[in-house]
């Protein structure tokens, strides 16, 4: 009997670990698009391919009361619209804050980092 006791706790014991434990994916990801207001007007950046990855991990918001959408070393905190898209920011970091934050195909991610006057047009593939 106290065997079959001390398996039942196990199982319990590993349902609720596992339920408490939030979702990390991590994402690879490269420049689309670029641009920035300057005093002369808005200058677009030529996107060669050659540009720095970012990497960006998402959090789900489960067992807390919003998800984390970290990049750069930085973490912002992720709140939905209500619909399909979602945003991110950090109140350590005004000026900067992510937005559009949502799925092509549901597949590759796509979000706008915007800092300061500046904006850029990011995609993203899951690493595996």
């Amino acid at each position: 009997m106290f065997i079959i006791k001390f398996i039942l706790y196990i199982c319990v014991l590993c349902f609720f670990a596992s339920n408490s434990f939030a979702k990390e994916t991590l994402f690879i990801c490269k420049p689309k698009s670029a641009a920035a207001v300057r005093s002369n007007g808005i200058h677009i950046f030529k996107i060669t391919g050659k540009e720095k990855s970012v990497e960006v991990t998402i959090i789900d918001g489960k067992n807390e009361k919003s998800g984390s959408f970290l990049a750069n070393n930085s973490k912002y905190k992720m709140l939905g619209l209500g619909g399909s898209k979602a945003y991110a920011f950090n109140e350590e970091e005004p000026w900067t804050h992510i937005q559009d934050i949502f799925f092509i195909n549901d597949e590759t991610l796509s979000f706008v980092l915007a800092v300061n006057a500046s904006i850029t047009r990011y995609l993203c593939d899951e690493k595996k």
